[in-house]
């Protein structure tokens, strides 16, 4: 399920979006990284990877990452930028990947396309036990009210110096493995 803005208007300006959105800051990925526990091992998918701004920051911590990206378009351009990483098409509400599969799913930029309710419940199933997901925006104002009822915005590194990035944790109901 892709919002038909975020279809048409990613799947034609892929690569515009390539060129201008920014990167994300080293401290608030680092801090994401470490409260994710991605590292190599671990298997993390970056959820609506996009062109991969956020994919490339994960790919040197020696994890297997996989990119879901629903919009063709977007999928291209990441393929250019990182032709050997794994990807697939798949959304929030429906990941290609089976149950109980995933160590960590990186969120980047993209929460307020997603089905909150929908989203959720599929992290629930996509995570293995003790599983974790993060979140992660360039600006605070975009965090989503229903991320921060699931637990509470937690600020990677200092919000003001890092780019006023944020991160909020989803860990998985069931017991760590």
């Amino acid at each position: 399920m892709v919002h038909d803005v975020a279809l048409r208007g990613f799947g034609s300006e892929a690569e515009a979006y390539e060129r201008s959105r920014p990167s994300y800051p080293p401290d608030a990925v680092a801090w994401l990284v470490d409260h994710l526990r991605v590292r190599p091992g671990a298997v993390v998918a970056d959820l609506a990877a996009g062109t991969g701004k956020f994919t490339r920051l994960l790919a040197p911590t020696g994890a297997s990452v996989l990119a879901i990206e629903p919009v063709e378009g977007m999928r291209q351009v990441l393929h250019q930028v990182l032709p050997r990483l794994p990807m697939v098409a798949g959304s929030a509400e429906a990941m290609p990947v089976k149950s109980s599969s995933l160590d960590a799913v990186c969120i980047a930029q993209a929460f307020h396309w997603f089905d909150a309710e929908q989203a959720f419940a599929e992290l629930a199933r996509v995570l293995r036990p003790g599983g974790r997901a993060g979140f992660v925006w360039n600006a605070r104002a975009s965090v989503d009210e229903s991320v921060v009822r699931q637990g509470g915005v937690i600020h990677g590194g200092d919000p003001e110096r890092s780019g006023r990035s944020v991160a909020a944790p989803f860990r998985s109901s069931a017991a760590p493995r």
